[in-house]
């Protein structure tokens, strides 16, 4: 069973609640959250199945360490509040769970891969049993999707993008690194390291533009803030940078209705 681990921290407890809202679709959740709060919450913990607290006066590594450590799974799929899970093809992330495990796969990023800078790609779907991928060239892709092979530090091999990850691979990694915050975590010094990493990205020649990234339609997933500010909501669906979120346009505007996020702090006039 695939247990969702959502990542978050009381600042945030505008986003967590629209996160918090679409995990309850799923059979098994976990928290990662601050133990230094005065909030009234409970009914945001009432929506997962296991809360587990950090102390934030810690930095990030260090909070992932000390919660990483009180679960068992073998692998699991970590989810930062402020990526709002809108959809998941269940069946297909659970043969990448198998895949990773007959490969000793560290990491799979569940995100769009930017390019193609790689010499592995393997084409992965419903049909394609896990000892028939195998792996193909880039100028061979067509329809359907592939994971890439992350070996580049500068393509951000390690990344807090959604992913499912290797228990052990992710607490060696962070036990080496243990003072990294959220904003100097993804630095060249640990880009080195993970090269050491067996860690691929996803692929498709028909990516769903959500704004900030892109990503696939087996695991769809809204970027809601960037700089601790909302995603800017115009006319044209697009990011302050001129990224598209045509194709979940509709789905964001829904949300900013029904939580009122143009009363936020956060929001972006």
């Amino acid at each position: 069973m695939i247990n969702y681990i959502i990542y978050s921290h009381t600042s945030y407890l505008d986003v967590l609640n629209i996160q918090s809202d679409h995990m309850g679709n799923y059979e098994n959740t976990t928290l990662f959250i601050n133990t230094n709060n005065d909030d009234n919450i409970g009914q945001i913990y009432d929506k997962f199945n296991r809360v587990i607290f950090y102390d934030d006066l810690q930095p990030y590594a260090k909070r992932l360490i000390e919660c990483i450590e009180q679960i068992d799974d073998k692998y699991f799929l970590l989810i930062h509040d402020i990526d709002i899970l809108l959809y998941v093809d269940e069946e297909l992330i659970l043969k990448l769970y198998d895949f990773i495990e007959y490969k000793c796969i560290d990491r799979i990023d569940l995100k769009q891969a930017p390019n193609l800078n790689s010499i592995e790609v393997i084409k992965f779907g419903h049909d394609i049993p896990i000892d028939k991928m195998v792996s193909t060239l880039p100028s061979e892709i067509i329809d359907g999707t592939y994971l890439i092979k992350q070996e580049i530090p500068e393509d951000y091999i390690y990344n807090v993008n959604p992913s499912i990850w290797n228990r052990e691979s992710f607490l060696t990694l962070l036990n080496l690194f243990p003072n990294k915050t959220y904003r100097d975590i993804e630095g060249m010094d640990v880009q080195r390291y993970s090269t050491n990493l067996l860690i691929y990205k996803l692929f498709s020649l028909k990516p769903i533009k959500c704004g900030y990234f892109e990503c696939l339609d087996l695991f769809k997933f809204l970027h809601i803030s960037h700089s601790g500010k909302l995603l800017l909501l115009n006319e044209k669906y697009e990011t302050e940078y001129g990224q598209s979120y045509l194709d979940i346009g509709n789905e964001y505007l829904n949300i900013v209705n029904k939580y009122n996020l143009n009363t936020s702090d956060k929001w972006v006039n």
